[in-house]
């Protein structure tokens, strides 16, 4: 288990959250991974307000996020926790010591600290976008993909076109038996790099290098690098050009 998969970052491990089940009240701080620390603020006649304690839990993280959190107190009780950071949500059980009884309670767990945010991968979801937009756009050959996918002002540094969108929604359906296979996709920050063999954008097949550059999850700077596709077998090294 490790905070960075949760939507609070490292913000679970060593957080404070407050769980609110109705009538019963408790502060969590989340101290590591097998130890807890809580106070209870309204005890719901089972156990006085202010009342703290730290004990040993056993936290498994079920899936980002989400964690079934159980231990034993001092008195004998034992508590099961099913933890939804994602939803806020808190599902708890709790057996009272010499048979005093089951509760079974559900309420939310809120964070009590400022979250600690998480990285969000901006590398990915351009990659994403980059290969729906091209998809839709060449391969499926729908010029509206251009509005939801590119946005003006764009830099075109590709010497056959010039710049702005008005191009791309003209040239796309001038293409005939133009097929698009991105074989390698490569993304950092907000480039984004497919090496692609083409059909259809020149008399004979074609491995192009493109590179995107992205702002707010629109494509607005494009550069490219065409080879004409050469045989394995005239390759001087032997090897295949994609």
């Amino acid at each position: 288990m490790t905070g960075s998969s949760t939507p609070y970052g490292s913000g679970v491990i060593g957080g404070r959250f407050l769980a609110d089940l109705g009538a019963l009240v408790v502060e969590l701080h989340f101290e590591t991974r097998d130890r807890l620390t809580f106070t209870i603020r309204d005890g719901g006649g089972l156990t006085e307000p202010g009342y703290t304690e730290t004990v040993a839990t056993k936290m498994i993280e079920i899936r980002p996020g989400v964690y079934f959190t159980s231990w034993v107190e001092k008195s004998g009780a034992t508590v099961t926790h099913l933890e939804d950071f994602v939803t806020g949500t808190l599902h708890s059980n709790a057996t009272l010591p010499n048979g005093g009884g089951f509760f079974e309670m559900t309420g939310t767990i809120t964070p009590l600290d400022a979250p600690v945010q998480p990285t969000v991968d901006n590398a990915a979801r351009n990659k994403e976008i980059v290969l729906t937009a091209m998809r839709e756009l060449f391969v499926e050959g729908d010029t509206t993909a251009v509005d939801r996918y590119w946005r003006e002002p764009y830099v075109q540094h590709s010497p056959q076109l010039p710049n702005g969108l008005e191009t791309l929604r003209t040239v796309v359906p001038t293409l005939v038996g133009f097929t698009w296979e991105p074989h390698r996709i490569v993304a950092e920050g907000d480039l984004v790099m497919a090496h692609s063999l083409v059909h259809g954008w020149a008399p004979t097949p074609v491995v192009i290098v493109d590179i995107f550059r992205l702002e707010d999850e629109r494509i607005v700077e494009h550069w490219d690098v065409i080879q004409e596709v050469v045989p394995t077998e005239k390759s001087a090294n032997g090897n295949p050009m994609i």
